[in-house]
């Protein structure tokens, strides 16, 4: 029998917390019955199940395949999941199906989506249940069913577009226009934005500045640049989020949630719910143990070279020969909070005669200048070095943007919204209605918080030279490692030419249909009625 694309409860959910911090803290059940939601703790644990899809986006591989790889900025490295960066023929509808690929985000975003359906449809029914705290709810579900559909219409396009909850098997499902789609995404966070509060007792839930920020972002998408910028403008000035003064402070994995997040995937480090935590930084990792001295229980990094970073991210991106126009590395400190260069020696055992631990191991250097070492000078240095010319998929400068004390169960949250991206927005959007000094302005405040504190001034630009591609390049450098490339370059119509120039794997196969992901042959095979595939797969 063909199953459905919605799903009946029943599935994992955490169970109502709400005198905890953080929604981490709430413990996980396997059901969720009908008598539940007769009492406000039952909705709200169907309210927390909606979080729980997040996870396999945010921390997780299949956001990095989706967002990382067959873009300009990333490639593939030591992976089993080519198909994502070269689009060649193994990106299709049947072999994507691996535990990494969009399957899982197909399927577990819908079966978010349920549960926020499920919430609102039953929301009326709940005694006991002040309005101002029923459409409180009601509003932070409809935060997360906008923000799945968005996640899910900006990478199939086309999808399923089901407003009410689903307590049994359905067989038939319907591909709705992206226009549909987006006006469903824009009601919904309209409405939280009016209902949802300033503030959160519980940290993870979204706010009124999150909703508001989510807004804008989905009209810059799709083109509404006024309502884009005054949306974005409004979170800036606000006053309940700021800039931190140093770049490095805002990846500080010890101080997750300042003033620049605006919203966060929580993980938490409850291993009976968070196994097996935010990876990220596992799979930007190089393999780095595989120098003598070096093991994999370094304190940030424990990788396994699934991300290289390409070579226009590297030396034109973070560029700091200024003599060829790159921006120069000691004015940017965007450079070396994002990637981790030099490692030191961890394995005690193995240290070479003459080392300690702690001292210098290796040093993967983007500085132009080591290229004019000679091969003497490079074996005799005391340490590993690798320098530009010499650079592979095992080792390279790698993000470290996600770091955490331990790897497994990996606690961090992933910041989906901050500040930072909101200037971009705000830049972007007043670029595009032709107000280019009020774009410069906020492009310069986000750039010139890169300086390195003490150091000398960062190169401001004119509103002459702000255009998209610089927009691009901005975002690339602000944002670099973190879950936003693939959509921008597709959002801005730059996806085929940046890849195709600076991508060798993807560019040679990229074609205009790679716009779209493939539908999962799953979900095609599991209708009753026909639900057709993406054009080209």
């Amino acid at each position: 029998m063909k199953s459905t694309i919605k799903y009946i409860l029943g599935l994992a959910v955490f169970s109502t917390c709400i005198s905890c911090a953080d929604l981490t803290e709430n413990m996980i059940t396997d059901t969720v019955a009908d008598v539940q939601f007769s009492t406000p703790e039952g909705l709200d644990e169907a309210l927390v199940g909606a979080y729980v899809p997040l996870r396999w986006y945010y921390g997780r591989e299949p956001g990095l395949l989706m967002n990382l790889f067959g873009t300009d900025m990333f490639m593939e490295g030591q992976s089993y999941n080519s198909e994502w960066d070269n689009y060649g023929p193994g990106l299709n509808a049947s072999t994507v199906l691996s535990p990494s690929g969009d399957v899982l985000v197909w399927e577990h975003f819908y079966k978010g989506i349920n549960y926020a359906n499920t919430v609102i449809s039953r929301a009326d029914g709940i005694e006991g249940m002040n309005e101002t705290t029923k459409s409180a709810k009601v509003a932070e579900a409809r935060f997360l069913r906008a923000h799945y559909y968005f996640v899910l219409v900006q990478h199939f396009g086309p999808v399923h577009l089901t407003l009410e909850e689903t307590t049994g098997v359905e067989l038939e499902a319907f591909r709705a226009s992206e226009d549909e789609v987006y006006a469903a995404i824009v009601s919904d966070l309209e409405f939280a934005m009016e209902h949802l509060p300033l503030e959160q007792v519980q940290y993870g839930r979204p706010t009124h500045d999150a909703a508001t920020n989510h807004l804008a972002k989905v009209h810059l998408t799709i083109g509404n640049w006024e309502k884009a910028s005054d949306l974005a403008i409004q979170v800036i000035e606000g006053g309940r989020h700021q800039l931190l003064d140093n770049y490095a402070d805002v990846f500080d994995p010890f101080n997750q949630r300042h003033e620049e997040v605006i919203w966060s995937v929580q993980w938490g480090d409850n291993t009976e719910v968070n196994n097996p935590g935010n990876e990220l930084q596992r799979f930007l990792g190089p393999r780095q143990w595989l120098l003598p001295g070096l093991i994999g229980d370094d304190m940030y990094h424990v990788g396994i070279a699934r991300f290289w970073p390409t070579d226009f991210t590297l030396t034109t991106l973070f560029g700091n020969d200024y003599r060829n126009g790159g921006l120069h590395i000691r004015n940017d400190s965007r450079y070396s909070v994002t990637f981790k260069e030099a490692w030191l020696y961890n394995d005690e055992p193995n240290v070479p005669a003459g080392f300690s631990i702690g001292d210098t191991a290796a040093w993967f250097t983007n500085d132009p200048i080591r290229q004019e070492y000679t091969p003497e000078q490079i074996e005799s240095a005391p340490y590993r070095l690798v320098i530009i010319k010499d650079r592979n998929d095992v080792f390279s400068p790698t993000v470290q943007k996600h770091r955490y004390p331990y790897l497994r169960n990996n606690g961090r949250d992933y910041m989906y919204m901050r500040l930072g991206e909101t200037y971009l927005i705000a830049a972007e959007a007043l670029m595009m209605q032709g107000k280019l000094d009020e774009a410069t302005s906020y492009f310069n405040t986000l750039r010139k918080r890169a300086e390195f504190p003490g150091g000398e001034e960062i190169p401001l630009i004119t509103s002459a030279e702000l255009d998209i591609d610089m927009i691009l390049d901005e975002r690339g450098r602000e944002l670099a490692g973190e879950l936003h490339r693939w959509t921008d370059l597709k959002r801005t119509g730059k996806l085929l030419e940046r890849v195709k120039m600076y991508n060798p794997n993807g560019g040679p196969n990229i074609q205009d249909y790679h716009t779209l992901r493939p539908i999962p042959q799953s979900q095609i095979d599991r209708t009753k009625n026909e639900f057709a595939q993406n054009p080209g797969y």
